[in-house]
């Protein structure tokens, strides 16, 4: 017996009556979902329904059991026999689908359970262990995607894989969870994951990822230096916001242009670096590297030349010639130069791929291009240069730097010290935002080399041991150096303010032993514990590992404090040199003593900034015991 041939047999029978479904059903005692059951082929009547129908539709039983009229009349038992075969066939099929409908919902639940775990794992790992280090989704509203993925697989799994008695109620509550979990997260979101706009590249081979977050409200930028797919770190706030469109040129696979309009409508430029071209260990500059004169000639013949040398770098392109100082040139990385023009930017020069650095001149080596794009919030062409002077080992005619004995210059944003007045040598790192080092901050010595500079908001230390061959770069932290100072290779001390108001300063005195690779802090300051305080002006003094002076100068200049230790800095002690009360009264300014070859100390006892008496002169004493006792010589 055909289900399927009974089925739609049944349906053009209640068609000719003109009836329903449920007009059907209301006749034999059903619902319409029974009848509609038969009429689809998925289930079939008890035998004591037969003659109902037959009734109904006027028809004979046997022409209802052949799904078709004029049949031959069957008997009772055939009628019995052929429904028991129908009930088993539509039983068969039922089973197998339950089976696909299991084999379907195993399959999901096995999917979602693998799902789930990944994306629970994946926002684990962001909360505990990447945001601590300052990761953050590449957009904002990934946080909120991913908890979706969590919510919804978690649901399939309890809906699919969970069984329990009251399966209903089992579906019911996971759907209430469900949608309830949804509006909370979709809440969240809308508050949270659209405060930024995301701008995220990859270079043309991938290689790359470029992520930006651009605040909708304030126009804020921020650029993260270091991304992983998802995650990205290391932001840096552009100091520009930014109005209208943001755009972004890849000029090679690890330098890419973007350039934007701030509020003022003035052009700004950034560009993100992710490559070098020499060994990635040394920092060297860009000026340098590109010495000498590059040319491309376009398709009309017309010349696009770039010319490097003492002058600074000129620029030679579509019938324009401009000059830029190197005081207009804003480095990225070691890969790219900005030329800036009354602080607009210009042009960008970046080293292509093929560019090879030669690390005995940090000049390139021969056969590498360069790529020249003029800065416009429009899509630029990009010229690509080859030098026609490469230049060997004869450098002289491009670049020269003269320093003085033990002396340093910044040029151009590098350091070059030299210890004899006649070679000179570089200093690795970026000093393009150090006009000078302030006195106490740097030292040029054939024993020891240092210097004291601030990037990204952090000081920094390097240093050398042998005349500048090697250096070491230490990180000193959020910090503020006033003074710092080596007696010897390996010792050294530095006062440091972490904070400065109304003249008083928070800080520390600190000590290092292995030259200045780790620093450890000796003295916190005068006063109470946890209150203890230095002066705005304060400066320390050291002549050996044990012997050092620290002044305490008033905010106004008038006077000024002296203090000394005698075991490195732990302790002070509060020093004056004997005077009549008048004379004390009036010379009440201590400087930092100097000392001589010879071992004798020298100390000057001014009048202050509120001192005219005599002419405002100082007194001067000298003590030939380190400071025990101290002689009075003299007035200056």
């Amino acid at each position: 017996m055909d289900n399927l041939k009974f089925g739609s047999f049944i349906k053009e029978l209640r068609k000719e009556k003109n009836m329903t479904q449920k007009e059907l059903a209301e006749k034999i005692g059903l619902t319409d979902k029974a009848i509609s059951k038969w009429e689809r082929g998925l289930s079939f009547p008890d035998i004591t329904m037969l003659s109902s129908l037959a009734k109904v539709f006027d028809v004979d039983v046997s022409e209802i059991l052949n799904g078709e009229r004029g049949k031959e009349k069957i008997s009772k038992e055939d009628i019995k026999k052929k429904i028991e075969e129908a009930v088993e066939k539509v039983t068969l099929k039922k089973e197998k689908r339950e089976k696909r409908i299991k084999i379907l919902k195993r399959t999901v639940g096995i999917i979602s359970c693998i799902l789930f775990a990944l994306t629970f794992l994946l926002q684990i790992g962001y909360l505990f262990v990447l945001k601590p280090h300052s990761y953050e989704y590449i957009s904002d509203i990934l946080f909120y995607i991913v908890n979706e993925i969590i919510i919804i697989t978690l649901g399939l799994i309890f809906l699919t894989l969970v069984n329990i008695k009251k399966n209903f109620m089992k579906n019911i509550i996971t759907y209430v969870f469900l949608v309830i979990l949804t509006i909370i997260n979709i809440v969240f979101m809308i508050n949270n994951g659209f405060e930024n706009k995301w701008i995220v590249e990859f270079s043309k081979d991938f290689s790359n990822e470029l992520v930006l977050k651009k605040n909708n409200q304030t126009g804020e930028i921020t650029y993260y230096k270091n991304t992983k797919v998802l995650f990205a770190k290391d932001k840096e706030v552009f100091s520009n916001e930014v109005e209208g469109p943001i755009k972004t040129q890849w000029l090679t696979n690890d330098i890419c242009s973007i350039t934007y309009k701030d509020k003022e409508g003035t052009l700004n430029e950034f560009v993100a670096t992710y490559g070098d071209r020499g060994n990635g260990i040394s920092y060297y500059y860009v000026t340098n590297a590109i010495v000498g004169e590059w040319q491309v000639f376009s398709q009309y013949g017309e010349e696009t030349k770039v010319i490097v040398d003492s002058k600074g770098i000129t620029i030679k392109k579509d019938g324009k010639e401009e000059l830029f100082s190197y005081e207009d040139c804003k480095q990225y990385g070691t890969t790219v130069i900005v030329l800036y023009k009354n602080n607009i930017p210009c042009y960008v020069i970046a080293l292509n791929e093929d560019c090879k650095l030669d690390e005995e001149t940090d000049i390139l080596e021969n056969g590498g291009t360069i790529t020249l794009v003029e800065v416009s919030i429009a899509r630029t062409k990009t010229d690509i240069l080859q030098c026609i002077n490469y230049k060997g080992e004869n450098l002289s005619n491009y670049n020269s730097v003269n320093v003085e004995a033990n002396d340093y210059k910044i040029k151009n944003g590098i350091l070059y010290i030299s210890y004899d007045g006649e070679s000179v040598k570089e200093v690795p790192g970026d000093f393009s935002d150090v006009q000078e080092f302030e006195d106490g901050t740097y030292q040029v010595e054939e024993e020891k080399s240092f210097f004291v500079y601030r990037n990204d908001e952090k000081e920094y230390l390097i240093y050398s041991d042998d005349m500048g061959i090697n250096w070491n770069t230490v990180e000193l932290g959020n910090t503020s150096v006033q003074v710092m100072q080596f007696v010897n290779t390996n010792v050294g001390f530095m006062l440091e303010f972490k904070d400065v108001a109304m003249g008083i300063a928070f800080g520390d005195i600190k000590k290092t032993t292995d030259g200045g690779k780790t620093w450890q802090v000796v003295f916190n300051g005068f006063g109470n514990e946890g209150e203890e305080v230095f002066r705005r002006g304060s400066r320390i003094k050291f002549f050996d590992e044990n012997l050092g002076f620290m002044t305490m100068p008033e905010v106004s200049g008038n006077t000024s404090e002296l203090y000394i230790t005698r075991d490195g800095g732990i302790s002070f002690t509060r020093m004056n040199v004997q005077q009549t009360e008048e004379d004390s009264a009036i010379y009440d300014y201590y400087e930092l003593p100097e000392k001589d070859d010879d071992g004798t100390l020298t100390l000057e006892v001014g009048q202050g900034s509120d001192g005219d008496y005599e002419g405002g002169n100082s007194k001067i004493y000298y003590s030939y015991d380190e400071a025990n006792t101290w002689e009075f010589k003299g007035v200056e």
